[in-house]
């Protein structure tokens, strides 16, 4: 019998979302940023028009990078983990800020989130079907 891959990415999205804490019941929340596609509503938006967001949950995972020796080399590789069922599609070109839900970065404006680059999008797909994302961020 066939896996129902689909299925099993929608579990995934539920339990990212079950590991939470007391600050984050509902998991850690992120927003990712899209840029908007055709001509700009106005003359100081960026080319493009309008960005995006799309509210995510995700595992968030730092990783200390070492040399040839294995000695620490002060650098951090972090890494995002989000479903595949999450509604979104990311793509290098999208920009992340942790921590913030979309209500929180449009209340705060765009011009006033640190938003991280994604340097790396690598899906998680078997038989096809995505069941999730993982994100390398620039440190």
């Amino acid at each position: 019998m066939a896996e129902d891959w689909n299925s099993i990415a929608a579990e995934v999205e539920g339990a990212i979302r079950s590991i939470g804490d007391i600050f984050e019941p509902d998991g850690h929340p992120a927003v990712i940023r899209k840029e908007g596609t055709g001509e700009p509503q106005n003359p100081w938006d960026p080319p493009g028009g309008v960005p995006t967001y799309h509210e995510v949950r995700v595992l968030i995972s730092d990783q200390e990078l070492r040399d040839i020796n294995g000695t620490l080399i002060g650098q951090t590789k972090r890494t995002v983990t989000i479903s595949g069922a999450a509604g979104v599609v990311p793509s290098d070109d999208d920009r992340i800020v942790l921590g913030m839900t979309e209500a929180q970065v449009v209340t705060a404006g765009d011009a006033n989130v640190v938003w991280q680059e994604l340097l790396d999008v690598k899906p998680l797909s078997p038989a096809g079907v995505v069941v999730l994302y993982e994100l390398t961020l620039t440190s």
